[in-house]
């Protein structure tokens, strides 16, 4: 068998001592470009790989982040990973990801699994979760960040963005289109805070809108692109003086515009649709969908520098707040006329 390489194999294969190539390998920030790219060049050449266990007893850390995220079949979330693991990486950290397919359950038990293998630290997508959840991570005192909203619920930092004022705002802009009967689609709002301030957004927007803003219907659907197509023809059944739908994903709002084609309505002429997410899709629909553009890839890094603060002693921004930007695209336009 081939004997493994030590770190004193390579320190001498640097050209630098041990405690170098330790604190490369554990703190890769505070050493000059140079001699880092040095060390790990040596460390891939012999094939060197840290003992996890020997390291996470010594400094009483594994140097390991567990990230929860709902799905990473979206870019939303995908991204934010990417962007977290890219941040990480550079201060010696490394993640590992779970998916809680928006289950409290699913994301409890993964909670549980992330804490029981020795976490550092824990990055979360929102503010609501089970009570078994935010019993788990008091008992445990694990770090926590929250991430896609703007604000926590909880004495933890939050990254995100206001999924309420966006709303609101896209609201508005619609409004100032000329539309004056809308409805809203929404995916589930059980235990998703975002979607619901999403939804809560746009009805305040119409309310604030006075007489010149009408609620048609609000309807709510699964998750998936054909229940967005469904929903379409409940939104038209119910109310079909529509003329501007809100969705509160672009999932949704792509079957429903997949819906309206096969109902034969051109749209934005006989109907408005607006998403919400700015999934990487949503440009090149035909027409292209208006929706908010989540920062996702921003969220990623700042809740991973925060994560980083608090694991290096220092105190985070309580909350920080990106912007979640308007995407006006050809899915919506001014609403039908109507001889008078």
């Amino acid at each position: 068998m081939t004997k493994k390489a030590s770190l004193s194999d390579v320190a001498a294969a640097a050209g630098a001592s041990v405690a170098t190539v330790s604190r490369v390998l554990n703190n890769p920030s505070i050493v000059r470009a140079e001699l880092r790219e040095r060390v790990l060049r040596a460390a891939r050449e012999l094939g060197y790989v840290p003992h996890g266990a020997a390291r996470a007893l010594a400094s009483n850390r594994t140097r390991t982040i567990g990230v929860v995220v709902p799905t990473l079949g979206i870019s939303v979330f995908a991204k934010g990973v990417e962007a977290m693991q890219d941040r990480l990486n550079g201060e010696g950290y490394r993640l590992v990801v779970a998916n809680s397919r928006y289950d409290p359950d699913k994301e409890y038990e993964a909670i549980r699994s992330l804490i029981t293998h020795g976490v550092d630290g824990l990055i979360l997508v929102g503010n609501e979760r089970s009570p078994e959840s935010r019993r788990l991570l008091r008992t445990h005192a694990c770090p926590v960040v929250v991430t896609f909203v703007h604000e926590a619920s909880e004495d933890y930092p939050a990254v995100g963005f206001d999924n309420f004022a966006s709303a609101y705002d896209m609201t508005r802009y619609l409004l100032s289109e000329g539309h004056r009967v809308f409805s809203v689609m929404t995916s589930p709002t059980m235990g998703n805070d975002r979607i619901r301030a999403r939804r809560d957004g746009a009805l305040q927007g119409l309310k604030d809108a006075g007489t010149h803003a009408q609620l048609g219907c609000i309807v709510e659907v699964p998750y998936t692109m054909e229940a967005g197509r469904g929903g379409l023809r409940q939104v038209l059944q119910q109310s079909s003086a529509t003329t501007c739908l809100i969705c509160t994903t672009d999932v949704i709002a792509v079957g429903a515009l997949a819906e309206a084609k096969e109902m034969g309505l051109v749209i934005p002429d006989a109907l408005s649709i607006a998403g919400y997410d700015g999934l990487d899709f949503a440009a090149y629909l035909s027409p292209g969908l208006t929706t908010i553009t989540v920062p996702a890839a921003g969220i990623g890094t700042s809740a991973a520098e925060s994560m980083i603060d608090i694991l290096a002693g220092r105190t985070p921004r309580a909350n920080t707040v990106l912007e979640a930007a308007l995407a006006i695209r050809d899915s919506t336009g001014a609403p039908p006329a109507h001889p008078g």
